[in-house]
This record gives structure tokens, C-alpha cells and sequence, in this order.
């Protein structure tokens, strides 16, 4: 692996993370802050803070994506959150009881999320400096957080060992995830509505939180996983550990491509993959970073294969099994094939020892060396096969090939097989007419006795008016009754017939999933009536319809204005989500919500009424507009008068109970005791239309 920069601190490394402006971000247990530019790796500069950190976080630090805002969890002390461009202090935050164990800043809407000992979970706004929600609590230590990409959901992990997932945007939605035996360590979403979480056992878990349902459970780490970080098409996923090792797996195979990509002997705190420069940076506990360049091996690999020495490529690719998806490895491939089969044409003619050296480059690599051995070995046999071949002995020529499997790639074998499909063309024709059975026997006589020749000829003979139905309906072209009597008869899946219907198949549906890509919902909801008629693939035609309508109709319905439709359909069917129409619509809505925010922060409350007007009868919105409404009252019982505190304390827990918003309140304050044990209120029994519009007199909206 090439290291492009190493650099050494003073401390462990708490967070790591590329930013905007082709930069990154790292921050050391010191609680120092510095930026680097990137490709090639310069300080830019930092600042050092005071803060005294927990070294044993692992999600203690983050830093906004655009380096605006540098959060800290403070020991015994909450969360400090800094400016990344002004260097000093901006916010203070301490509403949990106890520590804060997590944090993570979300690359969108300009939240932080904070994840307590308290097992609860606080987002604040990193503009207005307030706390605008309370996510759905853990039993036990919130230990590792992340926001999706698109910024509407964010993920909890906790040492229950369960995860939750809410949707931000609305507060309404929340899924449950069940499955790990250990403490959760790192929560990380990607591409597909899919979540990738880590637990202290070393197991990984990839989730479909829609669907609440693993996906699959990845190879274990070796030790308790520390980081994640994926490459920028989410293809390729790396895990970092305790014991020091970098492990790489594949994401759309779940394989584990390598379990020691990278071994470096000692803790790893912090991984990041940087698309500048595609730096793979890994962060260790005695305050090491390196700047791995992965991908920069394949010019090492391409210059290796330019000079011949494909020993060197090869053993690039086994240490670096991301170069195997590289273009220097596909070119490496074609040479392969192009000499293996010159080296076919060689042995063919005789020339063994020319055969030999033509394939001697490939065989550093341990899967080509095994078939370079099989091919010289099988191909002993080449004169016998050819002159049974010759000699028209197929039966003697397709026993040899499948002992000898290599043969099955000379010009000889494809010529008997060739032979083979056009003498059973003929044959179907034939046993179509009366007394055709005699023909057929004496023209497939060659092939008879021959396992992988036997099933479709004993069909024809043996079933001919089963044969002949299943022709019949081919003809007719109702598919249909053809793969219904092929699940009866499954030696007619043999036939040549009934592979053409399933090539058919694929074929439509593969076309309406790019009708379906395209927006265009009428051909793809046609595409899929038509794939209906294949028995087998009615599951799929099923979903590819129900995909179609649905998104016409959230299109007939943005076309009528009819947002509270197009909300009902998201709660039901969350794929609408990565829909233009929803995009838009959540654009919209978050200018809504971020105005009122800030008007929550003012304790405007006849503001934020105001704004959300059209909102208010959507059950949809109804929790995020109560939790904005929340923060308008808490803010009014701040600047209340010390005379009206009591009161205006009062009409609010009247209002919703004693819910997670004024109880940390109430905490922080020390003026909890008087109303422990009360209970939050439902907020789903709220309707925001009835909130007053200053919590301290009770004055209606």
C-alpha cells in the first residue's frame, strides 16, 4: 500500500473527516483542531482548545462536512461546539443526565445530535444554538450516531444493543432494529436504504431500515470495531478495529474482500476515505494518521503489466483486492483470455512446450496457475477427443469432455455441439408429424446414450404429445401454459424453447425496471401486465406495478397540490422518498422548518402558527411542529419574569407533561424535584392548532 503523508501527534485521534474545499479535518484528544488540503497533504492550519475530552469515546468529536462547526463532548461538562472558521467557542449544550457518550454533526439542515448516558438522544440546530427535538430514548448509553446523506433520517446505537432509526424531517416516523448481541460501536448509513452498524463483538450488520430486517450479517472482525467509512460510490466498505486492522468488504456481494487490508499493530481511533486524492486516512490511538493511497497502485500495476512482468501486477492485486476492480486489472484480464487461447490453439497443433510459455506470465496467480495446470493436463487427451469427434463417437467425445472439462473450449467441441443443436432442430419438426418417431431416432442416434443429451431426447420420445402441447403454446405464444407445463414436466426447461421464454422474461423485465428509472410509470405499469404472464416472474411484475402506481400517482397528486396525500403514501411507502416529487416537496418543507426554528428560538409561537398554517391538520407534521412549539414555550419561560416562571412552568406541563424537553430543562436548572414522577403527554393527542400562543398568560393563538 503506498503512503503518500504519515504525520505523528501528541494524543489519540478523536475525529477525522473530510471536508469542502478538497480538505480534511482532524482532531486529536488534546482537543487540538487542524485542517489539511489535500492531494498533496499540506497544513492549512487550527486552533487548540481547552476542552478535556473523554479518551475513551469513540464518537466524542465531530466536524461539520463544511468545517463551519467543531463539536466537542466536555468531560462532566456537556457539548462545546466551536467555530471551525473563527476559532472560538459559540455554543454550550448540557441537557443530559450525565455524559455525553456521542455526537455526530449531519451533512445537511445543520443539526448536532447528542447521545447521552441517559440513554437519550437531543438535536440541536447549529444556528440557532437550540435544542429543537428529542428522538426516541435507549434503555441504556447512546454510543454511536449518524445522519443519512439526504439528511432525514438519523441513526442511534446504544450499549442495549439496539438501534433506532427516525426520520427528522417529521419526528412521526421510527423504526426499531433487534438483532446484535453486543454493545452497539458504529452506526453508518448507505445507498439503498441500507445501514451498516458494528457492535464490541466484532460482528457487522447490514440493515434494511424500512424493512426492519437484516440483510446479511458480514465475516467478524478480529476485534471491537472502531470506524467505518465508505468509498464514494458505497461499493466497497472499510472497518477498522482495536488490534489494528483494516478489514474490506465488498457491499453489493457482502463479502469480505480482504481481512487484512491494512495491519498496523495498534489501536485504530478513527478511518475516512477522502475522493480528493482517494486517500484512505486511518487515525490511530497513539495519535498516527497515514494517507493511504489505494487506487494509486494501479499505476504501479499498469506500468507492470506495460513492462511484462505480470508476476509484480498480480501481486499488487493480492495485496490491494480494490485493484482487482481497477482498469489496469481488466486489462490484465484480457491478456489472459487472449493467451489462453493462443495457448489452446497451440496445444491443438502439438506445439506443447510453446503452449507453456506462452501462459508461464499468468501463473503468479494462484487461480490462473490452477487452470493453467488443468488445461495442460486435460489437453493430453486432445487426440483421442478429436478423433472421436472426427469419427463422430460422441458419446466417447462428451465422456472425455466431461472428464476433461478443458476440452470444452477447442473448436471441436463447439462444432459437435453446434451439430447437436442443429440435429435436434431438425428433430422437434419431425416428431411434429405423424409417424415421425423412427426419423427422429435414426437422426439423434449419434447423441443417444449421452447424460446431458438424454433428458431432452427421452422428452421428445417418450412425451411427444406433452412435447407437442409445449410447442403448441410457444407457437401460440401463451407463455403462461407453457411454464405451468414445464413445472410438471421439468425436462422441458431442457429445451431450447422454454430457455428462449425465460431470455423473453428477463428481457421485459429488465426494460420496465429502466422504464421505471426514467419516470415513464404507463410503460413500465404495461411492461409489467405483460411480464404477468410468466408464472414465475409474477412476483416481480407485482412489485414493479405497484412501484409504477405509486409513483404516478404521487405525481397526480403534486400536480393537485395534494401534499397531505403524498405524506399519507411516504409513511406507507418509504421508497417514494428517493423520488424527484418528494425531493422537492422535502426541500420546501425544510425552508418551512428552518424558519421556524428560528422563530422558536425567539419564543415566537404566533410565528410559528403562522407559518405552519397549511401544515397544521397533516398528522404527518404534527410532531415536528409540536417539538418547535415546545422550544417557542421553553424560550417564553426563560425571559418570563421570576413572578410568572411558576405559572408559565405550569400551564406548559398542562399542556404536554413532563416530556424530555422541559424535564432536562427543569434539570439543568435544578428545579426538577417538585414535579418528579409526572408523566410526558401523547403527542399524537395534541393538535397544534389549539397551543396557545405565550405558554406564561395562556393568550390563544
Amino acid at each position: 500500500m503506498i503512503i503518500e503523508k504519515r504525520l505523528q501527534f501528541n494524543a489519540a485521534i478523536t475525529a477525522l473527516k473530510p471536508i469542502e474545499g478538497k480538505r480534511v479535518a482532524i482532531v486529536d484528544a488534546e482537543a487540538t483542531v487542524r485542517f489539511f488540503k489535500l492531494d498533496p497533504v499540506d497544513l492549512l492550519g487550527g486552533f487548540k482548545t481547552s476542552i478535556e475530552q473523554d479518551p475513551h469515546l469513540l464518537q466524542g468529536t465531530d466536524i461539520s462536512r463544511d468545517g463551519r462547526f467543531v463539536a466537542f463532548s466536555v468531560k462532566k461538562g456537556g457539548v462545546a461546539v466551536f467555530s471551525g472558521i473563527h476559532k472560538r467557542l459559540i455554543y454550550r449544550f448540557k441537557r443530559h443526565e450525565g455524559d455525553v457518550e456521542s455526537l455526530c454533526i449531519g451533512d445537511r439542515h445543520d443539526y448536532l445530535a447528542t447521545g447521552g448516558q441517559d440513554g437519550k438522544t437531543f438535536l440541536w440546530s447549529l444556528v440557532t444554538g437550540r435544542m429543537v427535538a428529542s428522538l426516541p430514548h435507549h434503555a441504556d448509553f447512546v454510543t454511536a450516531i449518524d445522519f443519512s446523506p439526504n439528511g432525514q433520517w438519523v441513526a442511534t446505537g446504544s450499549f442495549d444493543r439496539k438501534i433506532q432509526v427516525t426520520n427528522i424531517s417529521s419526528l412521526s416516523r421510527h423504526f426499531r432494529l433487534r438483532g446484535h448481541g453486543g454493545a452497539i460501536n458504529v452506526v453508518k448509513f448507505i445507498g439503498g436504504h441500507r445501514l451498516v452498524a458494528a457492535d464490541k463483538s466484532g460482528e457487522i450488520v447490514v440493515w434494511d431500515y424500512f424493512e426492519q430486517k437484516v440483510i446479511k450479517r458480514l465475516r467478524k472482525m478480529l476485534d471491537e470495531v472502531t470506524s467505518f467509512c465508505v468509498t464514494p460510490d458505497d461499493r466497497f466498505l472499510f472497518a477498522a478495529d482495536r488490534s489494528g486492522l483494516v478489514s474490506l468488504y465488498d457491499l453489493e456481494s457482502y463479502e469480505m474482500l480482504s481481512l487484512r487490508y491494512l495491519n498496523y499493530g495498534k489501536p485504530i481511533r478513527k478511518i475516512a476515505y477522502a475522493e480528493t486524492g482517494n486517500y484512505l486516512i486511518v487515525g490511530l490511538d497513539n495519535g498516527e494518521v497515514t494517507f493511504n493511497s489505494p487506487l494509486k497502485e494501479s499505476d504501479k500495476m499498469e506500468e507492470a503489466i506495460a513492462s511484462g512482468d505480470l508476476a509484480e501486477a498480480y501481486r499488487l492485486a493480492e495485496e490491494n483486492p480494490l485493484l482487482r476492480y481497477s482498469r489496469p486489472y481488466t486489462r490484465l484480464q484480457m491478456l489472459w483470455e487472449d493467451a489462453f487461447e493462443r495457448a489452446i490453439a497451440l496445444l491443438e497443433e502439438g506445439r506443447r512446450e510453446e503452449a507453456k510459455r506462452v501462459l508461464e506470465p499468468f501463473s503468479a496467480d494462484s487461480a490462473k496457475r490452477l487452470s493453467i495446470q488443468q488445461l495442460m493436463q486435460d489437453y493430453r487427451m486432445y487426440e483421442k477427443f478429436k478423433t472421436a469427434v472426427e469419427n463422430r463417437k460422441y458419446q466417447l467425445a462428451y465422456s472425455l469432455a466431461a472428464q476433461y472439462p478443458m476440452l470444452k473450449r477447442n473448436r471441436h467441441y463447439r462444432k459437435m455441439e453446434e451439430e447437436w443443436r442443429s440435429v435436434f432442430a431438425k428433430a422437434k419438426k419431425i416428431i411434429l408429424q405423424n409417424g415421425g418417431e423412427e426419423r427422429v431416432r435414426e437422426l439423434l442416434k449419434p447423441f443417444r446414450g449421452i447424460s446431458s443429451k438424454s433428458v431432452p431426447i427421452q422428452t421428445m420420445l417418450a412425451e411427444r404429445e406433452i412435447y407437442k402441447l409445449f410447442m403448441k403454446l410457444v407457437q401460440k405464444r401463451d407463455y403462461k401454459g407453457a411454464i405451468e407445463l414445464a413445472k410438471r414436466y421439468p425436462a422441458i426447461r431442457e429445451l431450447e424453447e422454454y430457455r428462449k421464454i425465460e431470455r423473453l422474461a428477463d428481457a421485459i423485465a429488465h426494460k420496465a425496471r429502466v422504464e421505471l428509472e426514467k419516470g415513464h410509470y404507463a410503460e413500465t405499469a404495461r411492461l409489467a401486465s405483460q411480464l404477468l404472464e410468466f408464472p414465475n416472474r409474477r412476483d416481480l411484475a407485482e412489485e414493479l406495478k405497484e412501484e409504477a402506481n405509486l409513483y404516478a400517482s404521487a405525481m397526480r397528486y403534486f400536480a393537485e397540490k395534494n401534499y397531505d396525500a403524498i405524506y399519507r403514501m411516504l409513511e406507507h411507502y418509504p421508497i417514494l422518498e428517493d423520488t424527484q416529487i418528494v425531493k422537492n416537496l422535502e426541500e420546501a418543507w425544510q425552508k418551512v422548518v428552518k424558519q421556524g426554528e428560528l422563530y422558536a428560538s425567539r419564543g415566537d409561537a404566533a410565528a410559528l402558527a403562522r407559518i405552519f398554517a397549511p401544515f397544521m391538520h397533516m398528522p404527518q407534521k404534527r410532531y415536528k411542529i409540536i417539538s418547535l412549539f415546545k422550544q417557542a414555550y421553553i424560550e417564553q419561560i426563560e425571559k418570563a419574569p421570576p413572578e410568572a416562571t411558576e405559572r408559565a412552568i405550569d400551564n406548559y406541563l398542562k399542556l404536554f407533561g413532563l416530556d424530555d424537553e422541559i424535564g432536562s430543562w427543569l434539570r439543568m436548572r435544578g428545579k426538577i424535584g417538585a414535579y418528579e414522577g409526572l408523566e410526558p403527554r401523547d403527542v399524537g393527542e395534541i393538535e397544534p392548532a389549539s397551543l396557545p400562543a405565550d405558554i406564561v398568560t395562556g393568550e390563544e393563538l
